[in-house]
């Protein structure tokens, strides 16, 4: 087992130069440069990952209105791949620079959201209800993950809403709104106020919430409207269920889970190697047909691979591939070729490979792989590689 000191230290170096390598004209990999008189003919081959399964860390799913998620998402389904999960959507506000002076001299009288649903997850036929708590403490989005939940205990009403894409508004209650007077008034509100939590109680979908067209309103003055505008989302992630379909393994967007792939890089077959290429390939599952009708549902257009070093943080992304038509998907760069050179020659501490969902896709999409052979479930290594021994 590897010193975990050295480990990290060891697979840092290899990272940094490889987003040099990654940068430059010509993406050969090193293990062109190792090849010599003493070795022997060209080889490829292929072979399954020694592991493929779940591990627990969290998609990226916060944001800022200027980068990372564009939406927060909250509820609850049962999907019939991965089983039933749930979802809590935060969300905060800040205030506007167009106050009037008759805004702040009178009470707030009126107070409600107004938010632009613009993504369904599961059943559309029935209503979902909604509990909507305040957060009790400052919270960072940015980098923000869905294994991640925030402090959110004071209950400030509830709601029902149709699983509908389109504006809809939750008004506050008037005991909410007296006991937020100052604050909303304040020229300190975003210090002092720190948003909401969604959570639904009833209903079997997970909605999504854009920052365009979303805003906290009030009013102090008839006529007189102040918009809080969307600042900062985070959507947190119950973890996979055992009720999950075993045929399945499945990597679901915005889940607190990923899906980890190990490979014997290092295994006897190979000895020291040059490798000129590295190809992983996988094949997701259609499985369309496992869905209900009145089920919306969507389809991820492509998923991302990232090295993962012993000590359990630091990780390195490598590439994002498309998933084609026939739901292959296929990781092919310099950079995997020379990760895995590396590891090969005993030169990093990489653990594993996990696949990951790239931020801006921010849903719940899942992709599902068929448990079996490398030939109907994926993930397979295709190594091209010269025998240095």
């Amino acid at each position: 087992m590897y010193n975990l000191f050295w480990s990290k230290q060891r697979f840092v170096v290899p990272l940094l130069s490889l987003l040099i390598l990654s940068a430059c004209d010509d993406p050969s990999p090193i293990g062109l440069n190792l090849v010599d008189s003493q070795s022997g003919d060209t080889q490829v081959t292929e072979f399954a990952p020694s592991f493929a399964g779940h591990s627990n860390f969290g998609d990226v799913t916060g944001g800022t209105n200027i980068t990372g998620a564009v939406r927060t998402l909250f509820g609850t389904v049962s999907d019939p791949v991965v089983g039933p999960f749930s979802m809590t959507g935060y969300m905060d506000f800040i205030n506007s620079s167009n106050v009037s002076s008759e805004f702040r001299a009178a009470a707030v009288s009126f107070a409600d959201l107004e938010l632009n649903l613009d993504y369904i997850y599961g059943d559309t036929l029935n209503p979902v209800t909604l509990d909507i708590y305040e957060i009790g403490a400052d919270w960072i989005s940015e980098s923000g993950r869905a294994d991640s939940f925030l402090d959110a205990q004071s209950l400030v009403t509830s709601t029902t809403v149709m699983p509908e894409k389109g504006v809809f508004h939750i008004p506050l209650p008037s005991t909410w709104i007296s006991g937020k007077d100052a604050v909303l008034r304040s020229t300190t509100f975003v210090d002092e106020f720190h948003g909401f939590a969604l959570r639904a109680s009833q209903g079997s979908a997970v909605l999504g919430v854009h920052f365009s067209g979303s805003s906290l309103r009030a009013s102090s003055v008839p006529g007189d409207t102040v918009n809080f505008s969307l600042s900062k989302v985070l959507s947190a992630s119950s973890f996979v269920s055992d009720a999950a379909n075993p045929e399945y393994l499945s990597l679901r967007d915005g889940a607190a889970e990923t899906i980890s792939l190990r490979f014997p890089f290092e295994s006897k077959d190979f000895g020291e190697a040059a490798f000129h290429r590295v190809i992983i390939r996988l094949n997701s599952a259609d499985v369309s047909s496992l869905y209900p009708v009145g089920f919306e549902r969507s389809n991820p257009i492509a998923v991302g691979l990232r090295a993962v070093a012993v000590d359990e943080t630091t990780r390195l992304n490598i590439i994002v591939g498309e998933i084609a038509e026939n739901g292959t998907i296929s990781f092919d760069s310099a950079t995997l070729a020379n990760v895995v050179q590396s590891s090969n020659l005993a030169n990093s501490g990489l653990d594993r490979f996990e696949l990951y969902f790239p931020v801006e896709s921010n849903t719940v999409g899942i992709i599902a792989f068929k448990k079996g052979l490398p030939a109907t479930f994926g993930p397979r290594a295709v190594i091209t590689y010269t025998s240095l021994n």
